[in-house]
């Protein structure tokens, strides 16, 4: 005779499926039965709603002992995640403030996206639940408003490097500027009305509350499709310029390198694909978003000391030399170097990839650089 079922339970999991003995019905024998666990598993999906499927997954989980997922405890990654990128953020605001170069849209933008989880579900409270889905509804506007203005700040700098080169390019630029508000407001929108009513963003995850949502998860995938698309974009762009500019081929290899620090932030959005991809269903949402929380996180991460990475090179020049010639290694010529202030050395500060300093710059506003022309 089959024994009581434990609580939260549904009846279609009754006993009587296991080839456990009557008289072995332990944790032992049924957590090992793989028939069983596959029959259960089958009637759970098929008889409960979302709570109750979450309920008597924990009730199995608990009896036989299997371990849960936690990641709550990896504080080490997100601690050197967020003081790397706050160093970089203050070296960058460092610079202005020494005024290495001026304050630009692309500074605001960056604070912008500057300022802008994971136990398994079922080992959660009903409330920590809902608690989890209220903060991953906030993260989704989040990130989208912080990775549209990491964009907004790279294209700000691109408009401030190449407005005095070409026009036609600059209107490239600001086209490129305006998709990426269009982009931001459009999937801003759709995460803020995703549910009806509103509540429903975090609380219809059990099935029992009345109203509608869209397809979230292709909602997600939709914008890091375009989103990787973008990065791409910003990757090239700069290259159709750099390449025709009238410099030596070391200096244009530099600032292709530097420019080409954005591939990490590709690569990294590319990896958050895959594991948005992989995540299809969100069969366990708290314990999955946790991958997509933390690759969102270093994208983000990524993207500001990227962003910020020539302010510092910048401040490392301005800095390094006065050291040097504290301690009597370095020499008075480099005093001279940072206070050059015509639009040539405004372009090559902003590169930071000047080498030469022998021969002179010309100083009119009227007289033409020769670094600023086109070869060929």
């Amino acid at each position: 005779m089959a024994a009581p079922l434990p609580i939260g339970l549904p009846d279609c999991a009754a006993l009587n499926f296991t080839t456990c003995a009557v008289t072995n019905l332990t944790s032992a024998c049924l957590c090992q039965d793989g028939p069983y666990i596959s029959v259960l598993r089958s009637c759970v999906r098929a008889a409960c709603d979302l709570e109750q499927t979450y309920i008597a997954k924990n009730v199995t989980w608990t009896r036989c002992g299997f371990s849960y997922h936690n990641q709550t405890g990896t504080v080490a990654g997100r601690f050197t995640l967020v003081t790397g990128t706050a160093f970089f953020v203050v070296v960058r605001l460092l610079a202005k403030t020494l005024r290495l170069s001026s304050w630009g849209a692309d500074d605001v933008t960056l604070i912008i996206g500057y300022l802008g989880i994971g136990r398994d579900v079922w080992a959660l409270s009903y409330d920590e639940i809902t608690r989890f889905m209220q903060v991953f509804f906030a993260f989704e506007v989040i990130y989208t408003l912080s990775i549209s203005a990491l964009k907004a700040s790279i294209l700000f700098f691109y408009i401030r490097v190449f407005s005095m080169i070409s026009s036609t390019f600059t209107l490239v630029l600001w086209t490129t500027q305006a998709f990426n508000l269009a982009f931001c407001v459009a999937f801003t929108v759709a995460n803020l009305a995703q549910c009806r009513p509103f509540s429903n963003a975090w609380e219809a995850w059990d099935g029992n509350h009345p109203g509608y949502c869209i397809n979230v998860y292709a909602l997600f995938i939709s914008h890091a499709a375009i989103n990787i698309a973008l990065d791409v974009w910003l990757l090239v762009l700069p290259v159709t310029q750099v390449l025709w500019l009238n410099l030596r081929k070391r200096q244009k290899a530099e600032i292709m390198f530097m420019f080409g620090l954005g591939v990490f932030i590709t690569v990294v959005s590319a990896i958050r694909m895959k594991v948005l991809v992989s995540l299809e269903g969100f069969r366990d949402p708290t314990y999955d978003a946790f991958y997509l929380h933390m690759w969102s996180y270093i994208e983000l991460s990524v993207g500001v000391i990227v962003a910020c990475l020539p302010s510092a090179r910048q401040l490392w020049r301005h800095i390094v030399p006065k050291f040097l010639q504290l301690i009597g290694l370095g020499s008075p010529a480099y005093q001279n170097q940072a206070r050059q202030e015509d639009s040539t050395r405004r372009l090559k500060d902003i590169l930071f990839m000047s080498t030469s300093q022998d021969k002179p710059i010309p100083t009119s506003g009227n007289e033409a650089s020769p670094y600023l022309t086109r070869s060929g």
